[in-house]
């Protein structure tokens, strides 16, 4: 067994990293690079297709557990299908960009997809005598679901290392949870994941070589979100469904803080702007290896977090969930006075050096 997770880490992690380099003079040759806007952190032409070394890097180990009797209780055909679909989304769009409507849409078939293929959210125990039944609701829950985990990767993916970073430390708690619930697929799933990621960080870190683009974000959204998924065949618990909560808390709370600001602001909820954690990190004074660090650790805690639900009870696995969305917010609170402060002593500043003084 060791051996399989092994070979399965290696392989997914060469494949990756002997790519990016091919990928990087690929982008070079056609001009794919990041695009350059007030959003970016970075200047320089830097290659946006990093995405196609990580879905190449998980796909050849997906095929290798494929080939040898990989068992699993859900249709691997549409499965594929819709993890295809899910990279070329984003893919696509770095390569001739596509409207923010057309990707929902794409997103949202891809959900559907993978509840056709048995991985659909029918039901959740919150108690052990509590049970919510989604009937016809359960395509619906799954497709937005695996939206939101792929937009919430996608928006934050801003910053050298830090999406893949956040996905690699989530997927390190998965796997071990996996292991831990004898939920095998799983951790060989997460391991693969890990490798392709890992292959792509060493030329992603800051100074960053290469960037995942939506493709990689997509993709990285779309496999973290199915593979909790998976555990619905063993429990309907709501831990199954709040641990990948857990471990993604801070993305996923940006996401909402973000949509919310630009909601009431009048602007598109998905214009893209300076709104996210790692903007507003770097804008109170925040180094990118000092955010990393910041937010890898945050992560770790939640991983810790993450792995302690599997011990307790659904109840208090809730109650736990709760208290760290409160200390999330709370953080977020933290740094939105910071912002305030900031601003408040720029513009006195200002003031104080303006010629009419």
């Amino acid at each position: 067994m060791p051996y399989d997770l092994l070979i399965i880490l290696l392989l997914s992690f060469v494949v990756s990293a002997v790519s990016m380099p091919l990928i990087i003079k690929f982008s070079d040759k056609n001009g794919f690079h990041d695009y350059i806007d007030d959003r970016k952190v970075h200047s320089g032409k830097i290659s946006r297709l990093g995405g196609l070394g990580i879905f190449l890097g998980f796909g050849s180990a997906f095929i290798y557990l494929l080939i040898f009797d990989f068992a699993v209780q859900f249709n691997v055909v549409l499965f594929i299908i819709a993890m295809v679909v899910a990279f070329l989304t984003g893919f696509l769009d770095d390569l001739f960009h596509i409207r923010a409507w057309h990707k929902l849409i794409l997103q949202l078939l891809c959900g559907l997809v993978v509840a056709y293929a048995g991985l659909r959210i029918q039901k959740i125990t919150i108690l052990e005598d509590v049970t919510i039944y989604f009937g016809i609701f359960s395509y619906v829950a799954t497709m937005l679901w695996v939206s939101g985990f792929m937009n919430a990767i996608n928006m934050l993916d801003g910053l050298d290392g830090l999406a893949s970073g956040i996905v690699m430390i989530a997927s390190i708690s998965l796997g071990i949870i996996g292991w831990l619930e004898g939920t095998l697929v799983v951790t060989y799933l997460a391991i693969a994941l890990i490798g392709a990621i890992v292959g792509f960080l060493i030329f992603n870190f800051p100074p960053a070589k290469i960037f995942m683009g939506d493709g990689g974000a997509y993709f990285l959204g779309f496999i973290y979100a199915v593979v909790p998924l998976i555990g619905i065949k063993k429990t309907a618990s709501i831990i199954i469904f709040l641990i990948p909560l857990v471990l993604l808390l801070v993305p996923l709370v940006d996401m909402v803080t973000v949509m919310k600001k630009r909601f009431s602001g009048g602007y598109h909820v998905f214009l893209a702007d300076r709104s996210h954690i790692h903007h507003r990190l770097l804008h109170i004074g925040f180094t990118n290896r000092g955010i990393l660090l910041v937010l890898y650790l945050y992560s770790i805690v939640l991983g810790a977090f993450a792995i302690l639900m599997i011990h307790l009870r659904p109840f208090h696995s809730f109650i736990l969930m709760v208290l760290l969305i409160c200390l999330t917010l709370l953080a977020f609170y933290t740094i939105s006075v910071a912002e305030q402060e900031i601003e408040r002593l720029e513009k006195n500043l200002e003031k104080n050096n303006s010629p009419e003084k």
